[in-house]
């Protein structure tokens, strides 16, 4: 029994040592582990901070943990730094290329300039001098011969067309036009732009109204005319004989929307993303003049930024269609426009005025005497100048010339008693449109309801 005793004395204290030992080294184990792991987040914040203060370095690691992972990222850093390194040679590459392409076309646009400036002289003058000669085997041409005629001075209008649209266009391209923008009477706008399309509507066998319900927007008036004018030759063209045009303004909340609808052959969904592109026509396969060059509704898209609009189209194919463009509503009152006569002619001082007034305008007329001093200062502003021209050393050139300076925005016309390619040239330098005499009272009244048009260019009337 004693023998028995101690034995289980002796397995007890074994096994109480043996307790003893495996908590020391557990314990032991997690101080470990802790002592480990804190080395190990010091290290980390470590390398963190490094990697902050210098990106594109490789720091070293004090622990042989991280000796992998430092020598791996090393390796992807420096192959992002090559790759880094050559797309910024290829972005300067491509930076030098896109400047020496800005270039390019700075310069193209700068020639381009050069050649629709020095054509709006060196093209228009032959033009004009085609033209005066025309005249003048007209005067002394056989019956038979006045086909060949009418299509040889049709030939040089559309000539004169197409360059007066390239001109504005590249004029609307480089932004030399700005708008400005007053209370504009959509009535008088509407009757004056009826007046100056009747006569081709009628050619056509097309029937065109005009409703503007006595609105007013605010625009500018001359920019707007060029605008509608553009649309309203477009709906003509698209219209057959017997079609109805409609110029039309209705109220939508603030704004004003200017409808010109046609009852033509529509545009196809197929076309309609491209009708404001330069030279694109619908349905003019053959190149027809008659129908028009593509410039038209160019011009118009242009206009209608410049307007602070846009122009919008609805349409569908063999059921017309409608242009539209929606403009701030105005309550200004109306003004009559201001026609400023500069004439010594007798007769034209009893006729003009009255004949100018019976239309609507407010004439101011200036005889010789007073154009010597310099054309008025008028207020409310001068929509179009008259001046009536001898010779092209008249004095009253040197009148137009002051007119034109004070007022920029006036459409200019001269009345020329004979026909000379000196007064075609001197007008032409002026901006100014002529019309021999004896004067036509519909050319007179028709050139004026293109008042202020930013398309308004030197020719012969």
């Amino acid at each position: 029994m004693g023998d028995t005793g101690g034995f289980m004395e002796a397995m007890r204290q074994l096994l109480l040592a043996s307790g003893f030992a495996v908590c020391g080294g557990l314990l032991g184990a997690c101080v470990s582990w802790v002592l480990a792991s804190r080395r190990t987040r010091r290290e980390g914040a470590r390398l963190a901070a490094l990697v902050e203060a210098e990106p594109a370095a490789v720091p070293s690691s004090r622990l042989p943990e991280f000796g992998a992972l430092m020598a791996a990222w090393g390796r992807r850093q420096a192959t992002l730094l090559a790759g880094g390194e050559a797309h910024a040679v290829q972005y300067r590459q491509l930076s030098a290329e896109m400047v020496g392409l800005m270039q390019q076309a700075d310069g193209a646009q700068r020639a381009k300039e050069r050649f629709l400036a020095a054509s709006n002289h060196d093209l228009r003058q032959p033009l004009q001098a085609m033209d005066l000669a025309l005249a003048r085997l007209r005067r002394n041409a056989q019956p038979v011969q006045d086909p060949d005629i009418d299509g040889v001075q049709d030939g040089i209008r559309t000539m004169a067309d197409i360059l007066d649209g390239l001109l504005l266009l590249s004029q609307l391209e480089v932004d030399s036009l700005q708008a400005q923008p007053v209370a504009c009477d959509l009535q008088d706008l509407f009757a004056e732009l009826l007046i100056a399309h009747d006569d081709r509507a009628q050619r056509a066998g097309i029937g065109i109204h005009a409703s503007a319900h006595a609105l007013a927007v605010t625009t500018d008036p001359g920019m707007l005319a060029g605008l509608l004018g553009r649309l309203l030759d477009n709906a003509i063209n698209a219209t057959p004989p017997g079609g109805r045009i409609l110029l039309a303004a209705r109220v939508r909340g603030e704004r004003i929307r200017i409808e010109v609808r046609d009852s033509g052959i529509g545009i196809s969904p197929v076309h309609q993303p491209r009708v404001f592109d330069e030279f694109f026509q619908v349905g003019n396969p053959e190149r027809d003049h008659r129908k028009g060059f593509g410039l038209g509704l160019a011009i118009v898209s242009r206009l209608a930024a410049l307007l602070g609009g846009r122009v919008e189209l609805r349409s569908r194919l063999h059921g017309g269609s409608c242009f539209h463009i929606d403009l701030p509503r105005a309550t200004a009152g109306k003004r009559s426009p201001q026609v400023l006569v500069l004439s010594g002619v007798p007769a034209d001082a009893d006729t003009l005025p009255m004949m100018l007034h019976a239309w609507g305008y407010a004439a101011v007329l200036m005889t010789d005497a007073r154009a010597a001093q310099g054309p008025p200062a008028i207020k409310e502003g001068v929509d179009a100048v008259v001046c009536a021209v001898g010779a092209h050393d008249d004095p009253a050139w040197d009148a137009l010339e002051a007119a034109a300076r004070q007022h920029p925005r006036a459409i200019r016309i001269v009345l020329a008693a004979i026909a000379s390619s000196e007064i075609f040239e001197h007008a032409g330098r002026l901006q100014a449109r002529v019309l021999l005499r004896p004067l036509a009272p519909a050319k007179l009244r028709a050139l004026l309801a293109q008042r202020g048009a930013a398309s308004a260019l030197p020719g012969a009337a």
